[in-house]
């Protein structure tokens, strides 16, 4: 076993450590995915505004039917991306390369699939 990056981490038991790594990314996950799931029920998306720097995700008009189900498509996989990154932290990834790489190919697949959105002339 390799030595940890955080040595503090160590001294505490696996349940514990797993419950923090997943406890801080999935808020940022649950937004988005609630955000997406209304979107796909209803074919509507709101502008979703970003951060500080005033930036909309989407463009700042409504989106509507295809556009609105590519982005909610989009949200889900940065929400996945957010929520494996917890899980790529915990120790049970160290025996697993493949969750470490998980979130760093979800969200480049994110930003993909944000091509696919167009805005309503």
């Amino acid at each position: 076993m390799r030595p940890s990056l955080f040595p503090s981490d160590d001294s505490l038991p696996t349940w514990l450590q797993t419950t923090l790594c997943l406890a801080v990314p999935f808020p940022f996950s649950i937004i988005l995915w609630w955000n997406a799931g209304l979107a796909l029920l209803t074919g509507h998306l709101e502008p979703q505004s970003g951060p500080e720097f005033g930036q909309y995700l989407f463009g700042n008009t409504n989106l509507m039917g295809h556009s609105a189900y590519w982005a909610a498509g989009s949200m889900i996989l940065l929400g996945a991306s957010f929520a494996t990154m917890g899980l790529a932290f915990t120790r049970h990834a160290e025996d697993h390369r493949w969750l470490k790489a998980l979130p760093w190919t979800l969200l480049p697949l994110s930003l993909v699939v944000i091509f696919f959105v167009r805005s309503p002339p």
